[in-house]
């Protein structure tokens, strides 16, 4: 285990954004959000929390309705992401952005602000992936798995993901605590 990824952990838990977004599909050029949550850590310690529906302005497919509970009528009146671009930007600002294949919600993320004519606040951002430093650090045979399902049963964590923001952003931090302990 390299001293770089022990510093990355350190400074994370210090002051990171974990992020975690729930969308209409898997691709960010055609598919869009409908559930953001973020938490904010300072000194490992929960400091903020954000999460919101997001309406897509696009029909929700019956496949996501079905994995995360989420239905079409959920997001009838919720804000367009153009309408929280201004509160994520202000919540991940200068931040280490934190989540279990956090490509994934960057990529999403970052074209929602593209739509809006704006610059992503987390393209750039330090970022550090759960699920790479999970393989680096736990043994495959330990886990079997490196999802973040698999890794919550496995190692106990307290909260378990459900294909729902809040959930998984909650895992997500349980998580990187685990894995800033073993790094030790």
């Amino acid at each position: 285990m390299t001293s770089t990824l022990r510093r990355s952990l350190d400074a994370a838990l210090a002051d990171c954004i974990i992020i975690d977004c729930e969308t209409t599909g898997l691709d960010p050029a055609d598919a869009r959000i409908i559930e953001i949550a973020t938490l904010h850590l300072r000194n490992g310690s929960p400091a903020e929390e954000f999460h919101t529906l997001v309406d897509p302005g696009q029909p929700l497919p019956d496949e996501i309705s079905r994995l995360t509970g989420i239905t079409g009528r959920d997001l009838v009146g919720k804000p367009g992401f153009g309408d929280v671009l201004d509160t994520v930007a202000s919540i991940t600002d200068g931040r280490t952005v934190v989540g279990h294949n956090v490509a994934f919600d960057i990529a999403f993320v970052s074209a929602e602000y593209r739509r809006h004519g704006a610059a992503s606040p987390v393209e750039s951002a330090d970022t550090i992936c759960t699920a790479r430093t999970a393989r680096s650090l736990i043994p495959r045979e330990q886990v079997g798995r490196y999802r973040l399902s698999t890794l919550a049963d496995a190692l106990s964590l307290h909260h378990r993901p459900s294909h729902r923001a809040v959930d998984d952003v909650l895992a997500t931090a349980d998580l990187l605590t685990y894995l800033h302990r073993i790094s030790r």
